[in-house]
């Protein structure tokens, strides 16, 4: 169910759970979680935002780069509706699309948490994710009864169809030149991100960067994967998510010439 509320800076946004906006908001705006010193290394004309949930990220980076072209994906149904509503407000020009980006075009299985819709995904784990999220919430203070019930209340999953699209897909379909920033935030499905891009196509991305859940070595694999196709790659990981499996990458080519067809 989509709500509308005012940020603390003012701007009014259309949001599906009112505590994980307020999250959001405090680690992209507050925290600069997608800023890091000497990343990118050049121009941003083109934005990817691959996960893009109610899109406070891509209206971060719209701030941050006022003359990018941002494409925002978001497959669940609630946050697409939210997102479209905040690209038309916050995001001019910029594009919102409902769908999934994945190894293959065609149809999946998302998992979709109405209650913590930024957690849904393919990979959706609610006993997983109801034990993470609880932890997390005893540790910024809540009595671990109520953590535990807050964290199921929120994790109760329904399954829905969407169409998912190659990351090429999407270079063909907005006929751009270069990607200059891919942000990839897709619950354990960026490695399938990843494998969606042709090689023609591995050269017009710029900059990459994105939550990896560190799974069966995924995170090295996404790693040596970056290093290969000629990025200069760095891991960071959040205090509050040390002992977890997630972790954000930042990659850049460190060159950029940047352009929209």
């Amino acid at each position: 169910m989509v709500s509308r509320r005012r940020l603390p800076d003012g701007r009014p946004i259309a949001q599906v759970d009112p505590g994980e906006a307020a999250l959001l908001y405090r680690e992209i705006f507050q925290e600069h979680s997608y800023r890091r010193p000497g990343w990118p290394a050049g121009p941003v004309d083109v934005v990817f935002d691959i996960g893009a949930n109610i899109g406070l990220a891509s209206m971060y980076f719209k701030q941050e780069h006022p003359g990018a072209f941002v494409v925002a994906v978001e497959p669940g149904p609630d946050t697409f509706a939210a997102l479209t509503e905040n690209i038309a407000q916050h995001v001019p020009g910029g594009l919102a699309l409902e769908v999934a980006v994945a190894g293959r075009s065609g149809t999946a299985r998302f998992g979709y948490y109405p209650g913590a819709p930024a957690e849904s995904g393919f990979y959706a784990d609610p006993a997983g994710d109801t034990a993470l999220a609880a932890r997390l919430l005893v540790e910024a203070g809540l009595p671990g009864a109520d953590a535990e019930r807050l964290a199921g209340a929120r994790h109760r999953v329904r399954y829905v169809e969407c169409r998912t699209v190659t990351l090429s897909d999407l270079i063909a379909q907005t006929a751009v030149d270069r990607v200059d920033l891919v942000k990839i935030d897709v619950e354990k499905a960026e490695h399938e991100v990843l494998a969606g891009i042709a090689e023609a196509d591995w050269p017009r991305i710029g900059a990459v960067v994105a939550e990896v859940h560190d799974l069966d070595g995924r995170l090295g694999r996404v790693v040596r994967e970056l290093r290969d196709r000629g990025f200069a790659v760095a891991v960071d990981q959040e205090a509050r998510l040390a002992g977890t499996d997630m972790h954000m990458v930042f990659a850049d080519r460190g060159r950029r010439s940047g352009g929209r067809a």
